[in-house]
């Protein structure tokens, strides 16, 4: 049976490519978790139209999950390209929970600093470069995409990719940009930065080239993390990892527990503020879910 890649998601419509052809899907069960990025087994109708029997395995599968549902994002990735600017509403936790997302499921991440020419973002780029480069290892590359994005040219090649951002930071821009052919919905900067209107509607699939591509998502405007457990949870902080396995109590949380070598590091400043608190924040959510006893 032939094999097809989804290349576009809207509600519970798909749009599946099949040996160089394009069809709209249908799903053969009534509970669907397909997602763009996934190839699929078809059974082709006509000209125009093919049934989704089944599932080929993923390598990955980017989503996030609140404490009661998931969000399936996409599929087969080989890298998340975070897409972030100072305006319209920077939020660091936002950023922060991209990148423990990305460890948790080993896919490498990007940071991504649009809207570089603003004067605003001189200071922004730099605070960003200082922590999460600098200090924490990641690779952050900043633009103005309504420029031009060159600088992503080698990071895309011969990758499947996806770009993740709040809404109004100017994904669609990007890929308009790398992508002339795909004319993405974009809104004014101003029109974006004061309503932070969504200016994709749809998870799509664009091809660079044979062996590139780049999935652009609607805005979000969070990204839960209720999949992880307590106990990987710090592992995916690399500042965290050299105090590891160091405190009095073999499961130490890290929140308020005697001898705990990461609130020994936080107060000494080896680890930023707003990430100790998401990791104490992430803790006690998670922490709901199991009953935990010091030992």
């Amino acid at each position: 049976m032939p094999k097809g890649l989804i290349t576009k998601s809207y509600g519970r419509g798909y749009i599946v490519e099949v040996d160089g052809s394009t069809y709209t899907a249908v799903t053969k069960a009534k509970k669907v978790d397909y997602v763009v990025g996934d190839w699929v087994v078809v059974d082709i109708i006509n000209d125009e139209q093919v049934q989704i029997t089944d599932l080929i395995p993923r390598a990955n599968l980017v989503y996030r999950m609140d404490h009661n549902r998931s969000k399936l994002i996409a599929s087969n990735i080989d890298q998340i390209l975070i897409v972030i600017a100072i305006k319209p509403n920077f939020n660091p936790n936002f950023l922060n929970s991209c990148l423990l997302f990305a460890e948790s499921a080993g896919i490498n991440p990007y940071i991504i600093v649009n809207k570089s020419d603003m004067t605003e973002s001189f200071k922004f780029i730099q605070q960003i470069t200082n922590l999460y480069h600098t200090k924490l290892g990641y690779t952050v590359i900043s633009l103005s995409a309504q420029a031009n994005c060159n600088s992503l040219t080698p990071l895309l090649k011969e990758r499947q990719s996806v770009l993740i951002g709040q809404s109004g930071v100017g994904k669609s821009t990007i890929t308009n940009q790398i992508i002339p052919e795909a004319f993405t919905s974009v809104d004014s900067i101003t029109k974006a930065e004061t309503s932070g209107r969504h200016t994709t509607t749809n998870a799509t699939l664009y091809h660079i080239d044979k062996t590139s591509g780049l999935i652009d998502c609607p805005g979000l405007q969070e990204f839960g993390l209720y999949h992880l457990s307590v106990e990987e949870l710090p592992e995916l902080f690399p500042e965290l990892r050299p105090h590891l396995n160091k405190c009095r109590f073999r499961n130490c949380r890290h929140l308020n527990e005697p001898g705990c070598m990461i609130t020994k590091a936080h107060a000494d400043g080896e680890i930023d503020e707003i990430r100790y608190q998401l990791l104490q924040t992430l803790t006690e959510k998670l922490s709901q879910k199991t009953n935990y006893r010091l030992a």
